[in-house]
Parts: structure tokens; sequence; C-alpha cells
């Protein structure tokens, strides 16, 4: 987790790059899928104008941070690609708020033991 600026002006985007310690691509990548709800990473790459592997990398951080889920979908004449899409509004601030829960209860326990 990375710290925040004391007196800084912060806005929900600086908290969940804060939090999941993601970086400007991570959260362009992660605009794009909550304006557009379902998207490859090749769609992604073009979008963002970035080679698909390094947008694959940011869905990656995204998906293990639990801010996407990536989902297979089967081609017909054989083989598969992944779609990304965000999880809710709701599942995102539940995730903030556990993590804040966490950084909170181990920042008094770590007091405790000065």
């Amino acid at each position: 987790m990375k710290f925040i600026e004391p007196g800084k002006d912060i806005c929900c985007n600086d908290v969940i790059k804060c939090i999941f310690d993601l970086n400007k691509l991570d959260m362009d990548t992660y605009k794009i899928l909550e304006k557009n709800k379902e998207k490859s990473a090749g769609e992604i790459a073009k979008k963002l104008k970035k080679e698909r592997s390094t947008v694959y990398r940011s869905l990656q951080r995204l998906v293990c941070c639990g801010l996407c889920i990536k989902k297979t979908k089967t081609l017909k004449k054989g083989g598969y690609y992944h779609i990304y899409h965000p999880v809710t509004k709701k599942e995102t601030k539940n995730k903030i708020e556990q993590c804040i829960d966490n950084w909170y209860y181990t920042m008094k326990q770590t007091l405790e033991e000065l």
C-alpha cells in the first residue's frame, strides 16, 4: 500500500491506486473497463495505444487485487480468448473498506507493541 500525502485533495481513484498499489496504466485500464463493462486485452490496448502484453500485465494486477474478473470465451473454430470486466462498485467499495480496516488493525497492533 502506498501513502497519500497529507493535506492533498484526494479522489476515489487516488484511494484505489494507493490501496492496491496500482500505477497510471493500471488505472487507465481500469477506467476503460468501468466505461465499457467488458473488453479483451487487445481492445484495451488499441484504446490506450499500448502493446497487448503491456495491457495484459495491468489486467493481471487488476485481477489479482480483485478489481476485475477474467472470463474465458471459446471460439467456434477452436481456441479461446479472455474477456475482462470490472467488479461492481459495491464490491470495490467493500474491498477498499476491508483493506483499510486490516491496515488500521495492523497499525493498532504495532503501536501496542511499542
